[in-house]
């Protein structure tokens, strides 16, 4: 199985998601020499800009429709986002389907049925198998179809680094306001509850650098949502805070960063500089990277959300570490309990000493 060729299909006409699809290969997860990705073919304005960063980056792709992907007689193909013609790429028996998803997190999106429709699907560790249990999208009889992959797909925040050549910072990475109203679990529109957070947690580290790394898809939906990061910046710069941005992930105009460079806003296109004392996150991938990366953190959700947080077998971090939309934040006695048990009921640690470049090798060595 592992001399197939591989695939990664991606239906999609948002630049972001390409973006995140981009760290598969940064990274090395995939090799470059034999693998092609397959992109469903749109006539979108966007298609050129997809085409153009993995041709820049030197990633083998080409532009499909549903005759090339029944023409396609061997190989293992990969899907990190579930949509809709996602099945039709299945329909084709002589391949192998694995479902990767693109980073791991406790979104509803996580568990729609369509997802057993894969051969195989992977999750960073038991938290995903006993989410999929509990949503009754899988059950102990198909356990042979899912596959713990550990940290290979999880991503990293690169500010585990505390060494005396970077600064220290407050790290704050808000999710996307989601395809559907449903599926929105965005802190963004909550600007001076997450203002009032920073302050205060900026205060008790004694650093006044805050770095933002925003979702790569915010403002897709809904384009309030790049004026709700917008005011968080004005928020934080009357607060004479030094601004850290993420540049890759952004989406905004030449204006609009002229403007926030004016105003001496730090875009960068990397973060190696600086090492995160301190996290917050929405329900998303983030926490998964923040806890693989043992950087303490506060999660922003809904009461609702929050649910089935504190349903889960380890739920200890919650407890103390959750931070809920619409209410008044007095900043709680920080706890680290639970932390390592959460870590390691989220993410397999039985791949770690495996190099991420040979991981998928011994993931299908596995099957």
């Amino acid at each position: 199985m592992k001399n197939k060729p591989y695939f990664i299909y991606l239906d999609s006409k948002i630049v972001g998601t390409a973006k995140q699809i981009m760290t598969f290969f940064e990274n090395g997860i995939f090799p470059r020499e034999n693998t092609t990705l397959l992109i469903k073919k749109y006539k979108h304005r966007s298609a050129k800009v997809i085409s153009h960063l993995f041709q820049k980056a030197n990633v083998t792709h080409r532009f499909v429709k549903a005759a090339d992907l029944d023409a396609l007689r061997e190989g293992i193909i990969f899907y990190p986002f579930n949509a809709q013609s996602n099945c039709r790429a299945v329909a084709n028996r002589n391949l192998i389907h694995i479902f990767i998803t693109h980073g791991e997190s406790s979104k509803i999106s996580s568990v729609k049925p369509i997802i057993r429709i894969y051969d195989y699907v992977m999750t960073a560790g038991d938290a995903g198998i006993d989410r999929f249990f509990n949503h009754k999208i899988f059950f102990p009889a198909d356990l042979e179809r899912l596959i713990t992959g550990g940290d290979t797909f999880v991503g990293k925040t690169g500010l585990s680094d505390s060494s005396d050549n970077t600064t220290p910072v407050i790290f704050y990475a808000p999710t996307w306001e989601g395809g559907i109203p449903q599926e929105n679990y965005s802190s963004l529109s909550y600007t001076e509850l997450v203002t009032r957070v920073i302050l205060q947690l900026s205060q008790c580290y004694h650093t006044d650098h805050i770095v933002i790394r925003s979702h790569p898809n915010t403002g897709y939906r809904l384009a309030e949502y790049k004026e709700f990061l917008l005011h968080l910046i004005e928020n934080l710069l009357k607060e004479s805070k030094k601004l850290i941005l993420f540049k890759p992930h952004l989406n905004f105009s030449l204006l609009q960063t002229w403007k926030l460079k004016r105003k001496g806003v730090c875009l960068v296109d990397t973060l190696q500089h600086f090492n995160a004392v301190f996290g917050l996150c929405d329900i998303s991938a983030v926490e998964t990277q923040l806890l693989n990366e043992n950087i303490p953190y506060y999660l922003f959700c809904s009461k609702k959300h929050s649910e089935y947080l504190l349903s889960l077998k380890c739920n200890q971090y919650y407890q103390r570490n959750l931070i809920y939309f619409q209410e008044h934040f007095s900043r709680p006695p920080f706890s680290m309990e639970g932390f390592f048990q959460l870590k390691d009921y989220i993410i397999d640690n039985s791949y770690s000493k495996i190099p991420l470049n040979k991981r998928i090798v011994s993931i299908l060595e596995n099957l």
